[in-house]
């Protein structure tokens, strides 16, 4: 059940190149918060922040709350923190900190981008690994300010970022799709789809919807795994 959460949480921060029609700007700070389901049943909120300031340092923190159920029981938290920057007209990350809470034990991980070094490296409880570093890599959950800044500029088809995750340093690939309306505790709002590409997805499966009104900010997330079970992260409310 705790690696479900965390599944459900990062499917939300799991979020690419195509011929950009339009030049990409920064975004704007924004904070959104989500209703965690399992299933189709509550089991959680979540709310997402960035910050920003003029000499183009961002900060992307996310906090993932268990509210019913086993999730609730145990009191999940996740929370994670990504340190980016501005660079070259796209998204450059420079620190990512995840730490998961439960009632009985605590799991943290990060990653760090050295582009003095040239390095990447992540860590966690089972050791580091380093990675050789490269313009515009990010990490899991930037991944979310990149594709925005893709969508807003109007590329589509199938996109890929570099990510750092775990021992794992590579391409990440996003098939874009059509237009749909989708239902949110928000509204009925317009939507791209996008699914994450996986060449060994082992049945499991990722597509979010990020709203056009909203800034191309995800407004729905859904994961279903091998097994069945699915999670879904639905927006509540976007303040700018």
């Amino acid at each position: 059940m705790t690696t479900r959460f965390r599944y459900a949480a990062l499917a939300l921060l799991c979020l690419l190149t195509g011929v950009a029609t339009a030049k990409a700007e920064p975004p704007k700070p924004y904070s959104a918060e989500y209703e965690v389901l399992r299933n189709g049943s509550p089991m959680g909120r979540g709310t997402v922040t960035l910050r920003g300031d003029e000499r183009g340092e961002w900060e992307l923190h996310s906090v993932t709350r268990g509210t019913e159920g086993l999730a609730g029981l145990a009191g999940a938290t996740i929370v994670e923190q990504s340190s980016l920057r501005w660079v070259d007209d796209r998204p450059e990350s420079r620190d990512y900190r995840y730490r998961q809470n439960l009632a009985w034990r605590t799991r943290e991980r990060s990653v760090e981008f050295d582009s003095a070094a040239k390095r990447i490296v992540s860590r966690d409880r089972r050791g580091e690994h380093v990675f050789t570093f490269a313009p515009g890599a990010l990490d899991r959950q930037s991944v979310m300010l990149a594709l925005a800044r893709d969508l807003a500029a109007g590329k589509r088809d199938t996109l890929t970022y570099t990510v750092a995750d775990r021992d794992e340093f590579g391409p990440e690939r996003y098939r874009v799709g059509a237009e749909e309306t989708v239902q949110t505790p928000a509204g009925s709002l317009r939507a791209l789809r996008v699914e994450r590409v996986r060449d060994d997805a082992r049945g499991r499966s990722t597509i979010n919807w990020f709203g056009i009104e909203q800034g191309f900010l995800p407004v729905r997330v859904l994961q279903t795994e091998p097994d069945g079970d699915s999670f879904e992260m639905r927006l509540i409310s976007l303040t700018r």
